[in-house]
């Protein structure tokens, strides 16, 4: 738990420092201004990795229900997005793509929850 947490931050901290450089270092007449940009991207796959590994190292039920949590975060999250489409055509506000994270991150909640009760159980009877 530890190692990972600490990659977490690694991560994240790198991610946060990218950010930083790319706006600092950004200017408009710079002709690779375009790999400041996706400068961020990099801490991004690590941090992928890093919750990858972690799932991975866990025991077979709770890859089960993490997998499941974000099998259905990943489905719904494909949905939500492709169906905003026709929310848009009515007069929607625009879709920014930062959004989805979030979206993602609360269907894995969700999943998560009914994952997680499903497999261990409810201790709420």
């Amino acid at each position: 738990m530890k190692k990972h947490l600490l990659r977490m931050i690694v991560g994240l901290a790198a991610y946060a420092v990218a950010v930083f450089a790319g706006s600092y270092f950004y200017k408009a007449h710079y002709p690779h201004r375009t790999w400041l940009v996706l400068l961020p991207v990099l801490p991004l796959i690590f941090i992928a990795a890093t919750i990858v590994r972690e799932i991975s190292e866990k025991d077979e039920m709770w890859r089960k229900i993490m997998t499941e949590a974000w099998t259905f975060s990943a489905i719904a999250t494909g949905f939500t997005c492709a169906g905003y489409v026709f929310l848009r055509e009515l007069g929607a506000p625009e879709f920014h793509a930062e959004w989805v994270i979030c979206i993602m991150v609360a269907y894995a909640g969700i999943g998560l929850f009914f994952s997680r009760r499903r497999y261990v159980g409810c201790e709420c009877k």
